[in-house]
Formats: structure tokens, sequence, C-alpha cells
């Protein structure tokens, strides 16, 4: 077991950040989908790509650069010059390689790695710096599974389970907590205090209450009401 990975689980803003995909294939379609959806600014390289990429390079949701991958991609970008990075480039955020060439794909992974851009290798785990959890999501919730190896029928197994445990409730739950949060962000001052309340409104019956189909959300009234009555019952 010593020569297993222990990977370090994060959460990625991709917002606005130019993200690289190399290939142009099925798996180079979902990587493109799950950027977009997380509001990243994608470029595909490939001379083929699939009917659903072209669709959105059509829409202009991509950049594609019609050919192969040729060595120095990666490193000599050339944008505008408010861009530029004091090496001369704005460097990837991220890089996907998705090629059916694995040889191609060991390029891509090596100068990526040579500039410390994280990369992800289609089906050659040895050669990424990062891997694509499976995901579960209901809303804000996001829930990642990775096996660190195990192979990804396995993780797609466990994916499965989760997923019929947290059913479509869990959406409306985490959007009233997120709603409860901010507002109490923006009302009450104290550090203490404010964790306080949120430990109390963890003891809330919401879920329950969605899982019967009796819940309301509530009013920003309603919200004040709670929040005024908690911080009596605390003593504050």
């Amino acid at each position: 077991m010593s020569d297993s990975i222990h990977y370090l689980p994060i959460m990625l803003d991709c917002r606005d950040q130019d993200c690289l995909i190399v290939g142009g294939g099925k798996v180079a379609e979902r990587k493109s989908i799950s950027l977009l959806q997380a509001g990243a600014v994608l470029t595909i390289i490939s001379p083929t790509v699939t009917p659903k990429l072209q669709q959105l390079i059509d829409q202009q949701q991509i950049r594609w650069h019609d050919r192969e991958y040729q060595s120095g991609d990666i490193a000599n970008r050339v944008l505008s010059d408010e861009k530029l990075s004091e090496f001369g480039y704005r460097p990837y955020f991220l890089v996907h390689a998705a090629t059916s060439v694995p040889e191609v794909n060991n390029q891509v992974a090596n100068e990526a790695r040579s500039y410390r851009i994280p990369v992800n290798v289609a089906h050659q785990r040895e050669q990424s710096t990062f891997i694509n959890p499976n995901v579960i999501r209901r809303g804000r919730l996001t829930i990642a599974v990775a096996t660190s190896g195990a192979g990804p029928l396995a993780g797609r197994q466990i994916a499965k389970e989760i997923n019929q445990h947290f059913g479509n409730e869990y959406e409306m739950y985490i959007d009233f907590l997120y709603h409860l949060r901010e507002t109490i962000a923006t009302q009450v001052s104290d550090e203490s205090l404010r964790k306080s309340l949120l430990h109390q409104a963890m003891s809330l019956s919401i879920l329950e209450d969605i899982r019967q189909g009796v819940f309301e959300p509530w009013t920003e009234q309603q919200i004040q009401h709670w929040i005024n009555q908690s911080i009596e019952q605390l003593d504050y």
C-alpha cells in the first residue's frame, strides 16, 4: 500500500481562467462541458472535434486551433500586452491532454509540468498531476468521489450509491442555509455570535420539512425574526 497516492481534495474557482484541452473527442467533450460550466475560458487544440464541440465553437464558447498539437503550444502563447506575464506569456490555469495518441499526451504533460501547470492526462493517471473525480451536484452542494487509482468503474459505482442517498431535497436545503448564512453575515458583526447562530441553524428541521413537502421558503422578515429570537435564547 506504500505506493498509493493521497490526493489533496480542493475546489477550484475557474471563472475567467484560461484552460487548454488538447484533443477533440468524447473525452475532450466531457471535460470541455465541465470547464465551461465552471466559467473557464477554454481553448482546444485538435484537427477534429465532435459535433457537440463544433456547436460550442460555432457559438464562440470555445476557441479552437484546428491542427495537431505542437511543441511550445503551452509556453509560447501570445496575448494582449496587459495579459502578458513577466515571462512574456500568460500561462494556462489548467491543461487536459485528451488525445487518442499516448505520445502526444505525454508531450503535453511534460511541457505542462515543466511550467508547473496542473495537467490531467486521459487514461494515464501516472502522468497526471491532478485527476477529475466523479461529481454529484445538488445545486450548491457538490460531492466529489475519487478512488485514487482503484479504477473509474469503482468510482462511478460509489458515486451512483451516493447519488441515490442525496436526493433533490438537498438543493433546496443548501440554498436555504446559504441564504440564511449570507443574512447572518451581513447583519451580525460579532464573529462568535455568528458561529453560534450557524450552529443553531443546523438544528432546524428544514431538511425533514422539505422531504415531507411542508417547507415554505422563509421571507426576509422570517429570517430576521429567527435571528432576533435565537440571539435572545443565546443570551447575547
